[in-house]
């Protein structure tokens, strides 16, 4: 195995530990239009799924009003966002390697943005596609096809081009394009999705994805 020439990143449970931030944008949203708040753990479920199948499911018809004043919240609280565990040192060490990174995502690319300058994270990606931004979201290729032309990769070829992500979502998106589908999930959806999913690089963490490129490059 070789070093990528580029890394695309999913962003929420791969980059920034936002399921509690998203879970409660989404409570705030449902008690602003008037629904009764998820259980405890019921998000878990949705997490990562495209917009286009969440909304309906947790909003009915409410859904584009959903979708301002969700995205009302997420902008107004984007400071709220934290790096997961060594996801900044993963970051650091693929800049220092001068491997370009892009973020594609199921979140809109607004609120990337915003929490990518609230971390100060700007500078170390050239593309952020997110929600709506393709034809399809994930598990389209579409999103991750769209990233790659304009981060002027197009003549990359796929298998050279590593996406980095913690849901089956992120790896069928992966396939579907061609490129190297990496598996970040720590505990024990580990193995399960592993199994489930056959991604071709796993790693518990940042730590670990960060390890297995510094072995690659020695």
């Amino acid at each position: 195995m070789h070093l990528p020439k580029a890394i695309f990143f999913d962003w929420d449970g791969t980059l920034v530990d936002s399921y509690s931030f998203l879970n409660d944008a989404h409570n705030h949203t449902m008690k602003e239009l008037g629904f009764e708040p998820m259980k405890e753990g019921e998000y878990k479920k949705y997490f990562g799924k495209p917009r286009e199948t969440l909304y309906p499911i947790l909003y009915g018809d409410k859904g584009e009003d959903a979708k301002i004043v969700f995205g009302e919240y997420v902008l107004n609280n984007a400071h709220k966002i934290k790096p997961l565990s060594g996801a900044i040192e993963l970051v650091e060490a693929v800049d220092q390697m001068d491997i370009p990174m892009g973020v594609v995502s199921n979140k809109k690319s607004e609120f990337l943005k915003k929490e990518a300058e609230h971390l100060g994270w700007l500078e170390y990606f050239t593309i952020f596609v997110g929600a709506g931004d393709a034809a399809h979201d994930k598990p389209s290729d579409a999103p991750l096809r769209l990233a790659v032309e304009e981060s002027g990769l197009q003549t990359t070829a796929p298998q050279d081009i590593w996406f980095v992500g913690d849901t089956e979502n992120d790896i069928l998106c992966a396939k579907n394009f061609g490129c190297k589908a990496v598996l970040i999930i720590e505990g024990s959806e580990h193995n399960s999705l592993s199994i489930a999913t056959h991604p071709d690089v796993t790693a518990e963490n940042c730590d670990e994805l960060k390890r297995i490129l510094f072995q690659i490059d020695s």
